[in-house]
């Protein structure tokens, strides 16, 4: 019932806008196959009529006939083979595109257990299986299913006995390949959940190669990873084995039909009963009976394999998306006006609460500062915000209004959110910049890099802005990428801006000169900070002390110092970097 029902899917998806190109393709295959049942009867004029009579016009005329049909014939082949080609690349690249969209809208506990490497393999090896998908295989049982039965018509017509004996033993053929089919997609199942399995390991390899290196991991990596293809290596030995001796048995079974065409029919001719011209057509027929009802036979194993990515594809589609949005809801502007607000706010991952009655005001236009203990719940607060989950009890809202009421786009587009797991492109430092944004001023883009103490780095470089950075900004060092990303959410002027953790990689003198030169530019947002180096934050407007998913204190730096408590304590723990600022 799930595969007839993802396969409908399937086909709906793959003809949607495909129609009349899907048309195109039928008439013309269904051209070819009229054109190919020709050849037969062409032969048999040629050797009985033209050869037997020495008629030599005749001859070269249907010699003729037959290089038109064989070339108009080939021709429509490679129309054909274009027109499903384009057709089945439009499908690959919807299908791609429907699941990436469908990634992003997913929520955090997806993201937390996703596989990698079983995403990449859906995306590749899954959707290229499909793209032999579709219009191609539908219209090819028909057309299979038409020449066969016209086939059938010609061969009764010209010889019913020795029909009789090439139906049994394509009957035979139809029962053994039935038999491979369920043996060949279960071990195709077994083999593209193994590929995924072994991208996996290699993702988190490659993706990580650095720190395998300085770790000296490379050990645990190639263990894993040789394990795993071994076990490949035993199913698709398993699955070429069940598939050669598919084809070994039909080749025999094909072998066995044209020595008993041959035999029997060499017996007609020298009773008499049939020319040799007939026994050549009919032995075409024969071929073209046979082929078809193999190729309707192996359809069925394609599709079996097919299904196997349908399914893995739409298992992906079918992942429901928790985080709901009203595209009709409140847009947030940059001028709200405003404070976030969160109001007894409960969460938790699981069945642990995360956060507990969380109580706080973030006020636009001033900075306000989170700390705490790791795990205390700090970046879950801005998860939540963000709505990469949603809340368990109680409300978050800003100008009043519900997180949830805003559209869900309008309100990540006001968010700007600088972490320590930085996210740059294989792109030019003007693109990881402005994320592509062509209309965002060049001269904007400079002023700001020269508050983060990065412009007169950038122009150093041979290509200056337009200099591309590598793979995760591989070119830069780790203070370098900190202040591109600092850059990029101030450029992208949005109305809050977050930076959780968002200087550890620089010094103190770099750090302390960035806060007070990128000040300007934060005056009417709302900012948020996630610090442990409490140094980084004394001069916040508000800071709230959480642990344990609660707020335990709150208020001014002076404030909690002179409070003596939580916020004091961990001030002690950093006396020697508070010395130095």
């Amino acid at each position: 019932m799930k595969n007839s029902k993802n396969i409908k899917r399937f086909l709906k998806l793959a003809f949607e806008k495909n129609k009349f190109v899907a048309s195109i393709g039928f008439f013309i295959m269904f051209s070819i196959s009229i054109l190919n049942l020709c050849i037969p009867q062409l032969t048999r004029l040629i050797v009985d009529d033209a050869i037997s009579y020495r008629k030599t016009s005749f001859l070269l005329k249907l010699i003729f006939l037959f290089g038109v049909v064989s070339f108009i014939s080939a021709l429509l082949s490679v129309i054909l083979e274009y027109l499903y080609s384009r057709m089945q690349k439009n499908v690959s690249v919807k299908l791609k595109i429907k699941l990436l969209r469908h990634l992003s809208k997913l929520s955090g506990d997806y993201y937390t257990n996703i596989k990698t490497g079983n995403i990449l393999s859906i995306l590749e090896s899954d959707i290229f299986t499909l793209e032999n998908f579709g219009a191609e295989i539908l219209f090819s049982i028909i057309i299979d299913l038409i020449t066969a039965s016209i086939a059938v018509f010609f061969l009764i017509k010209m010889d019913f006995d020795l029909l009789i004996l090439v139906i049994a033993l394509q009957l035979f053929i139809t029962f053994s390949q039935s038999k491979f089919t369920k043996s060949i997609a279960s071990s195709t199942s077994e083999v593209r959940n193994s590929y995924g399995n072994i991208a996996n390991i290699i993702q988190e390899y490659v993706s990580n190669i650095m720190n395998v290196v300085i770790s000296k991991s490379s050990f645990k990596f190639f263990k894993r990873y040789i394990n795993k293809e071994k076990k490949l290596i035993d199913k698709r030995i398993r699955l070429d084995v069940i598939m050669s001796s598919n084809v070994a048995i039909v080749r025999v079974l094909n072998n066995l039909i044209t020595i008993c065409i041959y035999g029997y029919g060499g017996l007609k001719i020298i009773k008499g009963k049939m020319s040799i011209g007939e026994l050549l057509a009919f032995q075409q027929y024969t071929n073209m009976l046979i082929g078809p009802c193999i190729n309707i036979v192996r359809s069925n194993t394609r599709i079996q394999q097919s299904v196997v990515s349908i399914n893995r594809i739409f298992s992906v589609l079918d992942e429901p998306i928790t985080i709901k949005q009203d595209n009709k809801g409140n847009r947030l502007t940059n001028d709200f006006i405003g404070d976030i607000i969160f109001d007894e706010v409960c969460f938790s991952y699981d069945e642990d609460k995360t956060l507990d009655n969380i109580n706080m005001t973030l006020e636009k236009g001033k900075v306000t500062a989170l700390v705490g203990s790791s795990g205390c719940g700090k970046s879950t607060i801005i998860n939540l915000l963000f709505r990469l989950w949603d809340i368990d009890k109680g409300e978050i809202s800003i100008d009043g209004i519900n997180i949830k009421d805003y559209k869900l786009k309008s309100l990540r587009k006001n968010i700007s959110i600088v972490t320590q797991d930085l996210l740059l492109f294989d792109d030019s430092i003007l693109n990881n910049l402005t994320l592509g944004n062509k209309d965002i001023n060049k001269e904007f883009v400079e002023s700001v890099c020269k508050k983060v103490d990065i412009h007169n780095f950038i122009n150093e470089l041979s290509n200056g802005f337009n200099t591309i950075i590598g793979e995760k900004g591989v070119k830069l060092s780790g203070g370098q990428k900190q202040r591109v990303a600092i850059a990029r959410a101030l450029i992208s002027n949005s109305s809050i801006v977050i930076f959780d953790e968002a200087t550890s990689a620089l010094d103190n003198i770099s750090q302390k000169t960035i806060t007070e030169n990128i000040s300007e530019l934060l005056e009417d947002k709302t900012v948020i900070v996630i610090a442990h180096r409490l140094s980084t934050i004394k001069n916040a407007d508000k800071i709230y002390v959480i642990d344990k998913g609660r707020v335990i204190e709150s208020g001014s730096h002076k404030e909690l110092v002179l409070n003596e408590n939580a916020y004091y304590s961990l001030i002690n723990e950093q006396k020697q970097e508070f010395a130095l600022t």
